[in-house]
């Protein structure tokens, strides 16, 4: 037997590596069919990597997946220390002929040069009333779209830091919006502004402007508000009408003293101080005796903003003096609305405590009217214009979709 096998080693191979053979034979088909498959969906997302690069839409939604979650966040998470560009912070102090000094707060990218070709996207950012440029979601929001690759300035003034709210403080804005325009690595197309809270007035206003009305590329308001004589009346009722119906709003104190410090500035000194004192943080009610120190006029603020008189809200709105009431005219973004040549995103948490989100219902309204380009998002997942802490999964993901969008114009503008 051995001899016999020996002596026939190719009938032994033959029966051995028939069936092997013809396995290989049949699989090779399906081997080609996977590599071709394979090919095929390398070559798609290849691509699909060019489009997403190469397209100004594609590159909006490469910058909006990286953004989103760090604008819904403290902190700009692992994704930029992969992909973000490292940023520069700078604080400054610039004169101001208007302002007195403006205080800029400027973040950029280190490198001058954009990673794609063409100049960067920009944005003016008035953070509200009050010093919050350490704010910690400020300061994540300004990181995370420097990182991004866009030059970010947020603008304060000596009136903003005291709550107080002044027309004459748009000029600042244009001054930084002019100062950016003139960077080598900015593109002077692509400068945005950003209004959070009653800063968004300043954003229009500057927006407005005839020296840069027909550069600015958008104007963002979140949380901000129309018509201060409305944002007065729903104070002083703790109401809002949504839809024809009454429904309760109780106002943080925020509104209440901003609202009593930028009273203050037509008020003599005596009056400006008991009515600055009543509405500060921890303020007391005015005793009797204080209150008839007041003029009528400062009487009828007073109750206003104390929203012990509702009953009376139409008769101490007539009874405020006209000073009074060509300031809040003044201040109210409803004054300028119709000058505003860039589109507006409009942004508003329904539960907002500090300003009604009424008041950006009625900035819609006025736009639509308009014919002007605008979106609106409603939120729940804000207080005001910070993230509140101990959302669920599904409440974030409800509105991440709607502030997406957002973002993903805002990145289409300097993509």
């Amino acid at each position: 037997m051995p001899t016999q096998a020996a002596s026939s080693p190719t009938g032994s191979v033959a029966q051995g590596a028939g069936p092997s053979a013809h396995s290989a034979r049949r699989s090779r088909p399906a081997h080609r069919r996977a590599a071709f498959l394979a090919q095929g969906a390398l070559t798609l997302l290849t691509l699909l990597g060019l489009g997403l690069s190469l397209t100004p839409w594609g590159r909006a939604g490469l910058r909006t997946g990286l953004l989103l979650p760090a604008l819904l966040s403290v902190s700009q998470g692992p994704a930029f220390t992969l992909f973000g560009e490292p940023i520069s912070f700078r604080r400054t102090t610039l004169p101001s002929p208007v302002s007195g000094s403006i205080y800029l707060d400027l973040y950029a990218p280190e490198n001058s040069a954009p990673l794609i070709p063409g100049r960067r996207q920009a944005l003016v950012v008035i953070a509200g009333l009050g010093d919050n440029r350490a704010d910690s979601q400020l300061v994540n929001f300004a990181r995370s779209l420097a990182g991004d690759g866009m030059v970010v300035a947020i603008v304060g003034t000596p009136a903003l830091f005291d709550f107080v709210l002044r027309r004459e403080d748009s000029a600042a804005v244009v001054q930084v919006f002019e100062l950016l325009a003139r960077r080598p690595d900015v593109d002077p197309a692509h400068i945005g502004l950003v209004g959070f809270s009653a800063g968004n007035a300043l954003a229009c206003f500057a927006a407005a402007d005839p020296r840069i009305r027909h550069q600015v590329a958008f104007v963002l308001s979140f949380g901000g508000f129309f018509e201060a004589t409305t944002l007065l009346a729903a104070i002083a009722t703790h109401q809002l009408e949504v839809d024809g119906r009454k429904q309760s709003w109780t106002p943080y104190y925020v509104p209440l003293q901003a609202l009593a410090h930028t009273l203050s500035t037509i008020l003599p000194p005596h009056e400006a101080a008991l009515l600055r004192a009543a509405f500060a943080q921890n303020g007391r009610p005015l005793t009797a005796a204080e209150l008839s120190q007041l003029a009528p006029s400062t009487r009828a603020a007073y109750h206003l903003l104390a929203g012990d008189q509702p009953q009376r809200v139409a008769a101490n709105l007539a009874a405020l003096s006209p000073q009074m009431r060509a300031l809040l005219t003044q201040l109210s973004p409803a004054r300028v609305v119709a000058a505003i040549a860039a589109p507006v995103f409009l942004l508003h948490d329904r539960s907002d405590a500090y300003v009604p989100f009424t008041e950006t219902l009625a900035f819609a309204a006025a736009l639509e009217r308009l014919h002007h380009p605008y979106d609106l998002a409603e939120f729940g997942i804000f207080q005001h214009v910070e993230v509140r802490s101990g959302l669920s999964p599904l409440q974030l993901l409800g509105d991440s979709s709607r502030l997406a969008t957002i973002v993903w114009k805002i990145t289409l503008v300097g993509s």
